[in-house]
């Protein structure tokens, strides 16, 4: 019962032990983050941006991505290259966890370059760290060599001996995957005893792990064992999960080759299982690697061969060459075993393309060395042939001066030779040059001539266009002018009769009547000086920022009790911040039209919506109906000078050069307008203009 209190009371100390130290951590995050929200566009945010992404990077990949794309699309704003070059470093260590190597090379390239340019050389050799393990996995063992050298020797010359410390650790990982066990101890071991000297315990489990590993690859297992006992010691941190699972995978892999088919199967389940919490496909790979065998050597070839075949697709996910060569061979002489000889020799096939790939750094290493000799022999060769040259032209000295007369006098004749013939090409070029200006100027002449026909052709089309306008116009004028000077005067002269008659409803229908048709005429006398005006080049263009909201509910007070007469109800639904760069006088007018026309062919207890928004910069208004509506035939035609009238809901009449002005007004601002009707259901017009000046070109 003591002993059960004992181990309880422990457990709740190490639970509150983890839960402080994330609490801590989240803490931090959160201050980061908070000072984020208050901190301006500036150098210092995009570096806090990637710093908080880093912080995320082993708690929340998808957190991590965003500050990281945040942070560089900032430093790409401000023009910032430091900046730039760091978040790309992070994203390449980003794209490196998520095990998309392809994308975490680029981005590793992109901020190595930055760096050399600025001559960073702490963070250059940092991202050449980066670069050779991605070569690494990748199968490029020279590339990957020479990324760490390369980032050794910087290291070297600033006397960083931590990080000198985790380059050397690589460059014995390195080795391992090279098979090259006492040259990866050597870097290993140099690794332990730097970092003692340095007094640097911290992730030492690691090296011990890295010790192990090779040992175990030597079939000194013994050994092995008793590093991984010290590694798995010293991993004392319960959140360094991607440790434990290499650690466990590793232990796992020992009792597997010491024969201990039980406890190994036993860890390779734990691997697997933290390996898909984790999503470190890299070292779950070598976990189902592993089980895979150790069921086969059980005698469970069936469950083995699954196991074997699921890491070697997730191998050929994340395009690790080294692994796909091991898993081709072990799942061929599986097969073989098994009898299945199409798929053997399927694998085989496989594993001697890998096997290609990865031994070609050995044959380049023969290369290299056949170079050598080839060159050795090579400057042999060239010094007897200087040596022999060098006879004959003691030889040809004696030659050589008598011949020099007869040089100079040659010399001579060939100088005056190039001299005419220079002469000659220059007369030639100069006469060759005014030629072409020639062409040059009736080209020039000839294009003139033709952009000059162009423009008379289109002032003729406009001009027989204006004409035919203008003869519409004159037929609108004679017309629907007369009409509603008609239509007062004959209700003119029923306001006597009815005052006599002393009928005041009939009277003061006649008089709501009498405004209308004042107000009809009132409209077209102003839409007809309007295009006048236009076309005369002589109507008031004066742009400027405006409210259109403000505007829009001035204009919806005067129409009101117009609608109110038919009991239309108008809604406003225009947003209180549409600012727009327009001629305040036209816009009234296009608003003042479409409602107008809205009123017009909307029957009794009907609705009419006016509203914004902005888009892009954009200005959206649009009013809107539940009308008459219009044919689809006849949307084409709204908004250009048609022969014909139309009637509204109460018998209104008009000829749509409303819509047409509106169309001119819009174009001048900069604008579009649109239709959208169906016959009996309604209308929404929309009409754009910018929110900004825009500039002339």
């Amino acid at each position: 019962m003591k002993n059960t209190i004992v181990f309880i009371l422990c457990l709740l100390f190490l639970f509150i032990k983890v839960e402080k130290k994330a609490f801590c951590q989240n803490q931090e995050i959160d201050s980061i983050r908070i000072s984020l929200t208050q901190m301006p566009d500036d150098t210092i945010k995009a570096l806090k941006l990637s710093n908080l992404s880093y912080q995320y990077l082993k708690y929340q990949i998808d957190t991590a991505l965003v500050y990281g794309r945040r942070a560089v699309l900032l430093s790409q704003k401000l023009n910032y290259k430091f900046g730039l070059a760091s978040s790309l470093n992070q994203m390449g260590l980003i794209h490196k966890y998520l095990s998309d190597f392809d994308s975490s090379l680029i981005y590793y390239k992109k901020s190595y370059y930055l760096f050399d340019s600025l001559k960073f050389d702490l963070e250059k050799a940092s991202v050449l760290n980066r670069m050779g393990n991605i070569y690494k996995r990748y199968g490029e063992f020279n590339k990957s060599i020479d990324c760490f050298l390369n980032s050794l020797r910087i290291y070297q010359n600033l006397n960083d001996s931590i990080h000198m410390s985790d380059v050397m650790n690589n460059l014995g990982v390195l080795y391992d995957d090279m098979r090259y066990f006492d040259k990866s101890l050597e870097y290993y071991f140099l690794t332990l005893e730097m970092r003692k000297k340095i007094n640097l315990t911290n992730n030492i489990h690691i090296i011990y792990m890295n010790i192990a590993n090779a040992y175990d690859q030597k079939d000194d297992h013994v050994k092995a064992a008793e590093y991984y006992k010290q590694a798995l010691y010293l991993l004392k941190d319960p959140d360094n999960k991607y440790d434990r699972l290499s650690l466990l995978h590793n232990i796992g892999s020992n009792y597997e080759e010491t024969g201990n088919f039980k406890d190994a199967k036993s860890y390779y389940l734990k691997a697997i299982s933290l390996g898909k919490e984790i999503g470190k496909k890299e070292i779950l790979v070598l976990s189902l690697q592993g089980l895979g065998n150790t069921l086969i050597k059980q005698g469970d070839r069936k469950a083995g061969l699954k196991y074997l075949e699921e890491s070697y697709h997730l191998a050929s996910q994340i395009d690790d060459v080294i692994k796909q060569h091991m898993l081709s061979k072990n799942l061929y002489l599986a097969h073989e075993k098994n009898g299945n000889y199409e798929k053997a020799f399927s694998y085989l096939k496989e594993f001697v393309v890998f096997e290609d790939s990865i031994f070609s750094l050995e044959k380049k290493k023969q290369i290299i060395e056949l170079e050598k000799k080839y060159e050795s022999e090579k400057r042999q060769q060239q010094i007897s042939i200087l040596e022999k040259e060098k006879e004959i032209q003691q030889l040809n000295l004696a030659r050589a001066e008598l011949d020099s007369k007869q040089k100079k006098f040659q010399r001579n004749i060939l100088f005056l030779t190039i001299l005419l013939t220079l002469a000659f090409l220059l007369f030639m070029i100069l006469e060759n040059r005014k030629r072409k200006k020639l062409i040059k100027i009736l080209k020039k002449q000839n294009n003139q001539i033709v952009h000059q026909q162009a423009q008379i052709v289109k002032q003729n089309n406009d001009l027989v266009e204006a004409n035919r306008t203008k003869d519409k116009l004159f037929q609108i004028i004679a017309h629907d002018l007369r009409s509603p000077l008609v239509s007062i005067d004959s209700l003119a002269q029923l306001i006597p009769f009815w005052i006599n008659e002393q009928d005041f409803k009939s009277l003061n229908k006649l008089s709501k009547t009498l405004e209308i048709s004042a107000k009809n005429l009132l409209s077209l006398i102003d839409n007809l000086l309007n295009w006048a005006l236009s076309q005369q080049g002589e109507f008031p263009f004066k742009p400027e920022k405006m409210n259109l909201a403000k505007l829009g509910k001035e204009i919806l007070e005067i129409y009101k009790p117009i609608a109110e007469l038919k009991k239309i109800q108008i809604l406003c639904e225009m947003c209180n911040n549409t600012h727009v760069y327009a001629d305040r006088n036209m816009v009234s007018a296009i608003i003042r039209n479409l409602l107008n026309n809205a009123i017009k062919y909307t029957s009794e207890n009907g609705t009419i919506i006016i509203g914004s928004s902005i888009e892009n910069e954009i200005a959206h208004v649009w009013v809107k109906d539940n009308g008459v509506g219009f044919a689809p035939e006849n949307q084409e035609k709204v908004f250009k000078i048609v022969h014909g009238t139309s009637n509204g809901t109460r018998g209104e009449t008009g000829k749509g050069l409303g819509l047409f002005f509106c169309k001119e007004f819009v174009t001048m601002n900069k604008g579009d307008i649109f239709i959208d009707s169906q016959l009996n259901k309604g209308t929404k017009i929309t009409f754009t203009l910018p929110s900004r000046e825009i500039s002339q070109n």
